[in-house]
Formats: C-alpha cells, structure tokens, sequence
C-alpha cells in the first residue's frame, strides 16, 4: 500500500467512524446515563438522564416539578437531586405531566405516594397512559393517579410562580406545553417548554402539531419569551447548555437565554418541522 493508498484508507476510516459516532434520537432515549444536576435559573433546576429530564421549580410557597422521567428508580434520582439543591422534596406541591408518554408520567406515581404532590394532566392523555402499554409506555413506567384534569390556559399558581399550561396537541392528542417566569441573577424572564418533540406518525395528529406549534409561537411572542426548556436535551442544543450553565462565571450570560432572533428561529423550527 503506498503513501496515497494509505492516506486514503485512513481518511475513509476516520470519516466511517464520525458516521458510526453519530447517535439518532433513539440512541438518546435510550440512554439512562443520569446527568449532573444543575440550577439553571435562581429558582429552576434541571435533573435527569441523557435521555430525559424533569424541571424542578422552587416557589415561595413550594416546589413544581414539570415531567417525572421513566420510572420509580428516576423518581428517586429526582428525589435526590433536590435534597442535593439544599430543598426538600417534601415540600413538593405539584407534579405538572406535558403528556402520557411514559418518559414523561413514570416517576410521578412515587412521588405522588411519598409526597402527596397532585399530579396535574389533560383527560385525553390520562386515557393515553392507561390504555397504551407497549413503546414509551412499557410495564418499566408505573401509571399514576390524576389529581388534576389540565384545560388549555389552565394556569397553576403556588406562592410567588403561576404557569400557564397550554393545550398543544400533535405529539399526542392531550400533549401540553408550558408558559412561566423564570429569574436569572434576579432578573426576570418569561420561559416557555414544548410539551412534545417528536412528530406522530398519524396525518391527522401532524396537522395538529402544526396548528398547536403556531399556537404556542403566538402565546409566546405575545410574552416576550426568551428562554426555551425541553424534556429532551438533545433536541435543543440542552446538553451543551447545561455544561455551560454549571461553569458561567461572574458576567457571562446564561445560555438559555435567548435573543428575540434566536427564539423567533426556534418557535419557526417547530412549526417547519411539521412540514417535512
């Protein structure tokens, strides 16, 4: 082999394994690796795996958790990591479910039980996880108990935080999404969470997804929203934010915090992306 034979098989090799490298969003969700948790914003905190994560909010009266991950043994990960944030998980008031998947509804039956935190979800989607058992709502996720049927603009206060839950179906027919405040050095900011990120597979639901994303978009111009959390990190850039969340130093901006351009650009993707 000479020296341009061998050049190439070594390029041929290197470009193989960046392709084999190449993870696909089962890859992800399929990955229980838990991540370090992370305060986020002064009164936000985000715990989880590679493959999902829950929002934990604290209030003056209380904390919120938005999404529960898979399973009892996520529901202690959880658990955990608020004792590890210096709050209790007793006083957890609210656990608020985006829809009846069950990376999203797994860990709430614990927590609820342990708790007594209400369990906040449409009628449509509390249907979904008890009549779907088998993809995302395998037997690994236990189905919990609603305390709460959620409506479109039901909004959901404790102490100081209201948020603002938004019917948005297409990833599922119940599927929600979330309007609140967040602080970040004791700034305030309005913060938005898409309820669902992947596409359904059914015409009808695409078309709803398409219709909820323009919604969504609407309702959060009209707040001038500037942060974007997701259940999913790797749909939105989250892991690399994160990181960078844990190590700002003193002036550096939080990387969550979007510029109107790059929450315009975002709030469209979700909107294109039912167009494909």
């Amino acid at each position: 082999m000479n020296l341009l034979q061998k050049t190439f098989f070594v390029f041929l090799m290197f470009f193989f394994s960046l392709f084999a490298a190449e993870k696909t969003p089962m890859d992800y969700l399929n990955d229980n690796t838990p991540l370090k948790p992370t305060k986020v914003f002064d009164n936000v905190y985000c715990i989880g795996s590679v493959s999902v994560v829950a929002w934990v909010i604290n209030t003056s009266d209380g904390l919120i958790l938005i999404d529960s991950m898979w399973d009892d043994r996520d529901a202690k990960l959880i658990e955990e990591g608020i004792k590890g944030f210096g709050l209790d998980p007793k006083n957890l008031k609210y656990i608020i479910l985006s829809h009846g998947h069950g990376d999203h509804y797994g860990g709430a039956k614990y927590l609820r039980e342990k708790y007594g935190a209400k369990v906040v979800l449409t009628k449509t989607d509390e249907d979904l996880m008890y009549n779907l058992n088998t993809g995302a709502n395998s037997p690994r996720s236990p189905k919990t108990k609603v305390d709460i049927y959620s409506k479109d603009k039901d909004v959901i206060t404790l102490g100081d935080m209201s948020i603002t839950i938004l019917e948005t179906p297409g990833h599922t027919a119940g599927c929600t999404s979330f309007i609140f405040p967040v602080k970040f050095r004791g700034k305030e900011y309005t913060a938005v969470l898409w309820g669902g990120t992947g596409l359904p597979k059914e015409k009808e639901l695409i078309s709803e997804y398409k219709k909820s994303a323009e919604y969504f978009k609407k309702e959060a111009k009209s707040r001038n929203a500037r942060v974007s959390l997701t259940a999913h990190l790797f749909a939105d850039n989250g892991y690399a934010n994160l990181e960078k969340v844990r190590n700002l130093k003193s002036g550096e901006e939080n990387p969550f915090i979007m510029s109107n351009e790059d929450m315009e650009k975002y709030l469209n993707s979700l909107i294109e992306r039912a167009k494909q």
